[in-house]
């Protein structure tokens, strides 16, 4: 087994579950966890190990009702049961969106201000006090963007949108077992690899100076490219686990700051009101992500040319999309329901979004409308 400190305690290892969860919660003296985990994965067989790893002597409260966009009324209900069933430890299992509730419940339970004092939008970060309740995040195939960063989103009591980002937020121990990805469906693979590949390649351009991170993006992108179709041919423990190793790397990545399709994500969540697949929106916004930052960054693109086609002239963005071209994920933005006139108000939103200062190449409402009405209807536009 691996245990890696950077950023939080991570074990990462095949059928680590057990023994990880088992030895966190004796070490730490933990009697009395509140579970935090979405319908599906309640019922699943998954759950049942997660229950088995936990000490004999442990009294359990589970919360399942997870919003697709954490809200501030779902927050406060968590801390509620949390602070009247005297629970001493959360822990998050699954989806980002069961890891996200969580890591803004722990602000609910130890601060009675209202989440919005709390946004990093209007300086709340340093309002986040050090007496947050530990995490546990146990993150299924669709978990990682959540289970290792600093940020979440939360949805307030007014219905705006912001963002929580504190190093606070980190979950205290993060548990990675490839073998909770087996059986996997392909769509979520498809998702799970497209959302670390551009993770990876946002992290990797993003002008900030954080080598280790570009070290660790490059790694992911390398695991991505060798093992997503793997995965979705053969459903291997060998090829979940680079998987699952390239989709830690995303998320560890992300320590040089968010990206120009995470801005455009939380804008198009927005203005639609529901959550979508951040894999799907990766598979279609990143070629048209990269051809607009093409002339920015020409060393870094020549390292990504070489890691997608060694042999070929065709540049990064013709590459990403020959490689994410088979994936059954949708194929344009209005597939995934969103039309045409939603995109100039999402624009607006992006180009306000602090994750959007960290593109290569300057953005504004235009260039980001341009980028999303080039994969409106068809994403193969891209050259």
């Amino acid at each position: 087994m691996t245990l890696i400190t950077y950023v939080t305690r991570v074990h990462f290892a095949d059928g680590v579950l057990e023994e990880a969860l088992w030895s966190e919660v004796e070490v730490n003296r933990k009697t009395r966890p509140l579970i935090v985990t979405d319908e599906t994965h309640l019922d699943s067989e998954l759950y049942e190990r997660l229950l088995a790893g936990l000490p004999v002597r442990t009294s359990v409260e589970v919360v399942s009702d997870v919003p697709d966009i954490p809200n501030e009324g779902a927050a406060r209900r968590v801390a509620e049961i949390y602070q009247r069933t005297e629970r001493d430890l959360l822990i998050a299992f699954g989806r980002n969106t069961a890891i996200d509730l969580a890591k803004i419940s722990r602000i609910s339970i130890a601060h009675s201000e209202p989440l919005e004092t709390f946004s990093y939008a209007t300086g709340g970060s340093r309002r986040i006090g050090n007496n947050l309740p530990d995490l546990y995040a146990v993150p299924g195939i669709q978990g990682f963007g959540s289970a290792v960063s600093a940020h979440a989103p939360v949805v307030l009591q007014d219905g705006e949108r912001t963002r929580l980002m504190c190093k606070k937020l980190v979950p205290t121990v993060t548990i990675c077992d490839p073998t909770l990805t087996l059986g996997a469906t392909p769509v979520e693979s498809a998702s799970a690899g497209a959302d670390a590949l551009g993770r990876c390649v946002e992290a990797y351009l993003s002008p900030g100076y954080n080598p280790p991170a570009d070290g660790i993006a490059l790694d992911g992108l390398g695991r991505v490219i060798a093992n997503l179709h793997k995965v979705l041919e053969n459903d291997s423990v060998t090829a979940r686990r680079e998987l699952m190793a390239a989709s830690l790397n995303g998320a560890l990545a992300l320590q040089k700051g968010l990206g120009t399709i995470h801005a455009i994500g939380c804008a198009l969540e927005t203005v639609v009101d529901r959550r979508l697949d951040p894999g799907a929106l990766s598979r279609l916004l990143l070629p048209s992500v990269l051809q607009f930052n093409a002339g920015a960054a020409r060393e870094k693109f020549s390292t990504l040319q070489n890691l997608f086609d060694p042999n070929g002239d065709s540049g990064p963005a013709r590459s990403v999309t020959e490689f994410l071209h088979d994936l059954p994920l949708p194929e344009s933005l209005n597939e995934m329901g969103i039309g045409e006139d939603e995109l100039r108000t999402a624009a607006d939103l992006a180009a306000s979004d602090l994750a959007a200062v960290r593109s290569p190449r300057a953005l504004s409402s235009s260039s980001l409308y341009s980028i999303m009405k080039s994969v409106h209807l068809d994403r193969t536009r891209v050259a």
